[in-house]
């Protein structure tokens, strides 16, 4: 390990070390806006667990230059770089890669893609460590490549204990495929979830509940009380992408405290295979349930107490999330997401993509579903609002009993005596030349204030503690 004094160009000394090999460059800042220089790392991006950063701690690093523009780092604490050593994950975006922007946590990043920049950290005086990667043979612990330190050095080990206790700001993260997330990494050892960790075999898995395209639900016990179990699918357990997000998720929904939110007990777990995130069972199913056996058994169209209730309980809930610093959007807003408790209490679940909200990050599309708002399905910028796009097909759905747009897809077959293709409704919703149902049985206020919500501006819509208050006065009325 060499340290020295010296006025260099970054972006030079990287092709020096690396020649014609792909790298790439992190650049960290001591403030937000990245003004204050601290010190950078390189990495080769060959894809492969290319050894430790230095002679004392066994950090291992794959670096990636992905095929859509974005970068990432995974980092392990173990050579051959397996699943059940993986520590957390770096990345950045091709925007954020290209345009050299200040990401979340206060990181510029480069890489052997950019012909040329004379900006940035290039010119100034600075003190930095280099450490080069060079075959030394298998029985010697291979270097990761090349490492700057500028201003000062610090240790590998501490930048990651420090990176892993960072607060609940949303960094991005690339899978294995390249494919740009936004959540929570290092998360094995974040304060939260250490803090949050119960007994595996306390956690006892019965009954099947659920089971959706990458998890299921289970009821259970855990210190012999009723609760539900929530895991990955099999075939989901060894995937990082998977893994992580569902960390991401358990965090979320325990710094969340609520009332009309699903109440977080503990997340446990042995190995991979058994993660589990336990939570407050809901012994009256979700609303979509209730809603299909009303359908089943022609239940009344329109609003009564009950509904009323729901709808309130729902909105107060996205009061809350709303009301935080920042504000948490919960994304994915839905009926099989509002649960009930064996009162008819309905609480919010399911934060598998829910965000705090981060305003130069919020342009990412998260599966369109029937509930999502025009502005995340044309992949824009979007906010709080988005929430209240979901509430009015909710509130809907509380009115007539059916899936949204059920009525739209019917009444416009085609040619072919077939409904209405999913994507050419969804093209529909996006331009807002199609609108839910609300029946003639359901107080004029209910379907103005939906109507409202899903306004096809966002700045339209009223905000959650609104649309709260509106609910309250016609639920007085009602009763």
């Amino acid at each position: 390990m060499v340290s020295m004094e010296c006025t260099t160009d970054y972006t030079t000394v990287m092709r020096e070390k690396f020649g014609d090999s792909p790298y790439v460059l992190q650049v960290s800042y001591q403030d937000e806006s990245c003004s204050t220089f601290s010190f950078g790392y390189g990495f080769p991006a060959s894809g492969n667990c290319e050894g430790s950063f230095n002679l004392t701690d066994s950090y291992y690093v794959i670096g990636r230059l992905n095929t859509n523009g974005s970068t990432s780092l995974e980092y392990f604490s173990a050579d051959p770089c397996l699943s059940d050593s993986w520590y957390m994950t770096q990345a950045a975006s091709q925007e954020t890669l290209t345009s050299h922007s200040c990401d979340a946590n206060r990181f510029k990043w480069y890489s052997s893609n950019d012909v040329t920049n004379n900006s940035g950290i290039s010119g100034l005086t600075i003190t930095f460590t280099t450490l080069i990667g060079i075959g030394v043979g298998l029985l010697i612990i291979v270097l990761i490549g090349v490492t700057l330190v500028f201003c000062r050095r610090r240790l590998m080990a501490k930048r990651i204990e420090r990176q892993s206790k960072w607060p609940t700001g949303p960094s991005e993260v690339v899978n294995l495929n390249g494919v740009v997330l936004h959540g929570q990494t290092g998360l094995w050892n974040d304060d939260v979830i250490t803090t949050k960790r119960i007994p595996r075999d306390k956690v006892l898995v019965k009954k099947l509940i659920s089971r959706g395209a990458y998890g299921e639900v289970h009821a259970g016990l855990f210190n012999n009380h009723q609760v539900a179990i929530k895991m990955l699918l099999p075939a989901s357990r060894g995937s990082l992408e998977y893994v992580n997000e569902f960390l991401a998720e358990a965090k979320m929904t325990a710094t969340l405290d609520h009332p009309n939110i699903v109440t977080f007990i503990g997340v446990a777990w042995d190995s991979l295979s058994d993660l589990c995130v336990v939570l407050e069972f809901m012994e009256g199913s979700d609303l979509r349930s209730l809603l299909n056996k009303y359908q089943a058994s022609n239940q009344p169209v329109g609003f009564n107490t009950e509904k009323l209730t729901i709808a309130l309980n729902v909105c107060q809930a996205l009061t809350y999330l709303h009301s935080l610093m920042p504000p948490v959007i919960h994304r994915d807003l839905k009926s099989r997401n509002v649960l009930l408790d064996g009162k008819m209490k309905a609480k919010l679940s399911d934060f598998g993509i829910s965000r705090e909200r981060l305003d130069r990050t919020m342009t990412a599309c998260v599966g369109t579903s029937l509930w999502m708002a025009p502005e995340v399905m044309l992949g824009e910028r979007y906010d709080v609002k988005a929430d209240m796009f979901s509430f009015g097909v909710v509130l809907s759905e509380l009115d007539v009993h059916t899936m949204p747009y059920a009525r739209v897809s019917k009444d416009n077959l085609g040619s072919s005596g077939r409904e209405m293709a999913s994507v050419t409704l969804f093209q529909k919703i996006a331009l807002g030349t199609v609108q839910v149902e609300f029946s003639d049985a359901s107080p004029r206020s209910i379907e103005e204030l939906g109507r409202a919500c899903m306004n096809i501006d966002p700045s339209e819509r009223p905000s959650a503690a609104e649309a709260m208050y509106r609910l309250q006065v016609i639920l007085t009325r009602l009763k």
